[in-house]
């Protein structure tokens, strides 16, 4: 692909880089008329899930995070999702949304107790789940897989930090205080 703006009639999209909830994704920036066309990057309702991929990133949540500020950094725009309504700001649910982030990464913190390592599955059926406040057991199964590569994504990226640390026991990731 040649470097420069991508020609959609004619309109110029700046196509951006924003991994995390998957390793290609791409929103497309329209500068002129003050629009980001976000696809799952940038959601107004709901977070994209994390980590829900054949071979994930290191960091898939570290990933995202990065693409986030990298949004935020921009000048704000119309937020132009893949689901949900059209929102005058972008800004607005980036900011929302590493809040959101900052909070799900103290309460899984702290859903790891003091001395007694735990899976993903475990920590993540300590946590609520939804604006619902849902048990991980009274999820669908498929979302109960999601909320467990959730989990395991803010762990792994709490392990990065240096506030956890991991161990491989019998082929399961064990996560403990630091």
């Amino acid at each position: 692909m040649d470097e420069g703006p991508v020609r959609a009639g004619d309109r110029a999209l700046d196509a951006l880089p924003t991994p995390g909830h998957t390793v290609g994704h791409l929103v497309f920036r329209d500068a002129a008329a003050s629009m980001l066309f976000a696809g799952d990057h940038v959601l107004p309702h709901i977070t994209p899930s994390i980590g829900f991929e054949p071979a994930p990133p290191v960091l898939p949540l570290g990933e995202y995070i990065r693409s986030l500020e990298l949004v935020r950094r921009l000048p704000d725009t119309r937020l132009l999702p893949a689901h949900g309504h059209v929102t005058r700001s972008v800004h607005d649910r980036v900011d929302e949304l590493l809040a959101h982030h900052d909070d799900r990464l103290e309460s899984t913190l702290v859903a790891v107790l003091p001395g007694e390592p735990a899976s993903a599955h475990e920590v993540a059926g300590r946590l609520l789940w939804t604006r619902r406040a849902r048990p991980l057991g009274r999820l669908s199964p498929v979302n109960r897989m999601l909320a467990v590569l959730e989990t395991a994504a803010h762990l792994d990226l709490l392990v990065a930090r240096s506030l956890l640390r991991s161990d491989p026991t019998d082929g399961v990731r064990r996560y403990a205080r630091s």
